[in-house]
């Protein structure tokens, strides 16, 4: 059994988030996809960004609004929201007091990894 706790792993800010890198996993089997868990603190937000990876937001806890692109709407814990490569996204906290968390998972498309090992 292999086990990660809060307490052994590093927790960096990075985009306007706190996040705890998941995947990948030193000496655990490399899936095609990398997570992590994310937290905007109360009344932040990320930085607008966007990446070569597909991602997924799954969100766990709190309530705010995430803009992708061009449109927003709100979140609250048991959304999933997709957000498609190279598209800027931003998610803020709406909470005065609570974190806003979620897992992301993201991964390159078969064709940009073929790119990538070129």
């Amino acid at each position: 059994m292999y086990v990660k706790t809060a307490a052994d792993d590093e927790q960096i800010r990075k985009n306007g988030c706190d996040l705890r890198q998941l995947y990948p996993w030193e000496n655990v089997v490399v899936p095609p996809w990398n997570s992590t868990l994310c937290s905007i603190r109360p009344s932040e937000s990320s930085a607008p960004h966007g990446h070569a990876t597909d991602e997924t937001f799954i969100f766990t806890g709190g309530k705010g609004h995430v803009r992708i692109g061009e449109e927003e709407r709100a979140v609250i814990p048991g959304d999933v929201i997709y957000i498609p490569h190279g598209t800027h996204h931003i998610v803020t906290n709406t909470s005065d007091s609570d974190p806003l968390t979620f897992v992301s998972i993201y991964w390159l498309q078969p064709s940009e990894q073929g790119e990538e090992q070129r």
